[in-house]
């Protein structure tokens, strides 16, 4: 397995890395620190007889500093400057990068400047998300390693529907066994006149057969949580995984246009801007 970590080059692009180098050491996959090169404007800076010298100066410099950033921070991976090609957009860069290098999961900061700027709120990391079948995980602030101790441990939530059921088929390259816990998590809106005994029963009755769908030697187990008709069910995600010690929390996108469900304030962008730890997105699709 492989995670590939995007940067632009700025410090706050750099935020879900150790997340992401934690999940690595987690699940052993090794990690690969990736910066995409634009050869219309990062190498206008260079002075050289021809432009292929030019960009060949930057991908050292920028090689050379990827590798820095690793060291200070005692991370064990690789680095790769992926150069744009024309007519070719940031998110397809990224996902050619990740097909190349073989990754599993991509890891992207929500917010950055440059080439990833505003991303979830803004185009790449929308756009990486509609292009891709691997899971990207990506962060809504700058939050520190939450420091639990045990095995690394992963919240994947549901709403009992069978687009979010397919989140299990989205991570199920990156489920290592013996590495990962994982809580399978709904949140039970009531009904009217509903007991709130009756509709967290209902929700553990959704989870309990996905228990099956995850790979063998996983330790697992179901949560629910019961909130009111109009209660936020982002809010009550992102307290799940702060009561439950979460890692991490995955979640599908919902639906095929992954710019139409997340722009239009899904409970996964919720999640993401109010969650303490990363959040793993995987676009969805129809399962049974």
């Amino acid at each position: 397995m492989r995670i590939l970590v995007t940067t632009d080059g700025s410090e706050r692009s750099l935020c879900v890395l150790p997340h992401a180098a934690r999940f690595a050491t987690a699940t052993g996959a090794e990690l690969t620190l990736v910066r995409v090169l634009d050869p219309r404007t990062d190498a206008a800076g260079e002075v050289a007889p021809h432009l292929e010298e030019a960009l060949e100066r930057v991908r050292a410099r920028w090689r050379d500093e990827l590798a820095g950033v690793l060291a200070a921070r005692a991370i064990s991976g690789g680095v790769h400057v992926a150069e744009r090609k024309w007519g070719e957009d940031v998110p397809a860069t990224i996902h050619r990068a990740a097909d190349e290098l073989g990754a599993t999961l991509l890891a992207m900061d929500s917010r950055g400047t440059g080439a990833i700027q505003h991303a979830l709120f803004g185009s790449v990391t929308l756009g990486v998300i509609s292009k891709a079948g691997l899971p990207v995980m990506t962060l809504g602030g700058c939050p520190p390693l939450p420091g639990y101790d045990g095995a690394y441990h992963l919240l994947i939530t549901s709403d009992g529907s069978a687009d979010a059921r397919s989140v299990l088929t989205g991570l199920a390259g990156v489920l290592a066994p013996g590495g990962i816990r994982v809580t399978l998590l709904e949140i039970a809106i009531m009904k009217a006149l509903e007991p709130e005994a009756e509709a967290e029963a209902r929700a553990l009755a959704s989870l309990q057969p996905l228990i099956d769908r995850l790979p063998p030697g996983i330790e697992a187990e179901a949560v629910a949580r019961v909130v009111p008709p109009g209660a936020g069910v982002d809010a009550a995600i992102a307290a799940a995984a702060r009561e439950l010690r979460a890692d991490a929390i995955a979640s599908a996108t919902h639906g095929h246009s992954a710019r139409r469900h997340l722009v239009a304030g899904s409970t996964a962008l919720g999640v993401v801007k109010l969650a303490e730890v990363p959040v793993i997105l995987v676009k969805s699709h129809a399962a049974g």
